[in-house]
């Protein structure tokens, strides 16, 4: 078994994708380096210093300022000693601010961390008394926190950066270093995916992704597989689907309620072996919860809430008076996409010329808000390549001449 945490440092964003068996499971995004004094919203896993502002016995919680625009919420169990206003604590973000809600945090902060990484967050928790611990030159290592939370066993750690190599080094975190990936399509490949609605399987059947606040409803449709199909095929259909639908789940960090509408299965054998194949995918995810499947084929689970989706931090609402609103693409998720598209042609062959077209309100962010990310590959690839205006373009979108 191959388990590899591939770490992008790139122009716009330090980017890392987790890779098993030669399948892309998991994605972490964090600034670039070198943009890590930037205001980030707080993601699980990250660990802030905090000072109690009050205690609610009641709810047997504290209200914890992290220096972020919403105190934080500290549940404490019945026989735990709460902390007293004012008092100082380290935490981890147990799940991010979502909404209008603050983020939810555990003062369990050193769980899954290594040696070397807890005296280094111990060194910095000793020179700041509210705010972020992670420091502002370890844009690697604080994906690297993040995801030892979420990744259990042995990982193989790969970076493309010299200078990141040598933070993780010194904070205890062996990586292996290479100066280009041949993960860069797959990862590019898996990620354009995870967020479509739609996920074709190789047999005809289709799911569909809907997400709502409170989790996300899937259905599965036969599509051509039920083409003069016969009932045992929805049973073959549904096992496929199972565990598609478990890879989704985490490629996507949906969590939340989760509802199923599976194709009728054909009998209590069929509806069992369903079930089999949704624990043991389930039981690889800490805090999930597994609930029923009806003799219909509806399905319902509960996971973890603890990170935005990767929609979420991918697009904003958009139409909000529509009688259905929808989802567009960030104006910094398309621009860092637009860089990144950039530089994989820069990497792959010295001597080209790319010529990256935009619209114009990705050009005029690249130009007002980040003009560091172009001096950064020019800097990195010389000044080889243009971007130029392009308003045939539809909003979030880019094009790339070589």
């Amino acid at each position: 078994m191959t388990r590899r945490l591939y770490i992008d440092c790139g122009a716009a964003e330090t980017r890392a994708v987790f890779i098993e068996n030669d399948v892309v499971t998991h994605f972490w995004f964090g600034a670039a380096r070198g943009d890590e004094h930037l205001p980030q919203a707080p993601e699980a896993g990250d660990v802030f210093a905090g000072r109690v502002r009050t205690v609610s016995k009641s709810l047997r919680a504290a209200f914890v300022d992290i220096g972020a625009a919403q105190e934080a919420f500290l549940p404490f169990k019945a026989k735990e000693k709460p902390p007293v206003e004012g008092e100082r604590l380290v935490i981890a973000i147990r799940r991010p601010p979502i909404g209008a809600k603050g983020a939810v945090v555990t003062m369990d902060w050193c769980r899954g961390l290594q040696a070397p990484l807890i005296r280094e967050i111990d060194l910095q928790a000793t020179k700041k008394e509210i705010g972020s611990l992670e420091g502002t030159n370890g844009a690697a290592l604080r994906i690297v926190r993040r995801s030892l939370r979420v990744l259990s066993g042995n990982v193989d750690i790969i970076v493309n950066d010299p200078s990141a190599r040598i933070a993780l080094a010194n904070a205890g975190v062996a990586a292996s270093l290479t100066e280009a990936s041949d993960l860069e399509a797959d990862a590019e490949a898996a990620l354009a995916e995870a967020l479509e609605p739609r996920v074709s399987q190789p047999n005809g059947a289709v799911l569909f992704f809907h997400e709502t606040q409170a989790g996300v409803l899937i259905d599965v449709d036969s599509g051509a597989a039920g083409e003069g199909a016969s009932a045992l095929l929805n049973d073959k259909t549904n096992l496929a689907a199972a565990g598609r639908i478990i890879l989704e789940l985490s490629r996507r960090s949906l969590g939340g309620r989760v509802i199923v509408d599976f194709l009728p299965p054909t009998g209590a054998t069929a509806r069992n072996a369903l079930v089999d194949s949704l624990k043991a995918g389930l039981d690889e995810i800490a805090g999930a919860r597994f609930g029923r499947i009806a003799p219909d084929g509806l399905c319902d689970f509960t996971l973890p809430r603890t990170r935005l989706s990767l929609l979420e931090q991918a697009t904003a609402p958009a139409g909000d008076g529509w009688p259905v609103s929808g989802r567009c693409f960030t104006i910094d998720w398309s621009a860092k996409s637009a860089v990144r598209t950039l530089e994989r042609a820069l990497r792959r062959r010295p001597s080209l010329r790319p010529r990256l077209f935009a619209p114009a309100g990705v050009l005029r962010y690249l130009e007002r808000d980040r003009p560091q990310w172009r001096a950064r590959l020019a800097e990195k690839y010389g000044a080889r390549f243009d971007i130029i205006e392009n308003d045939k373009l539809n909003a979030g979108r880019h094009d790339l001449a070589e």
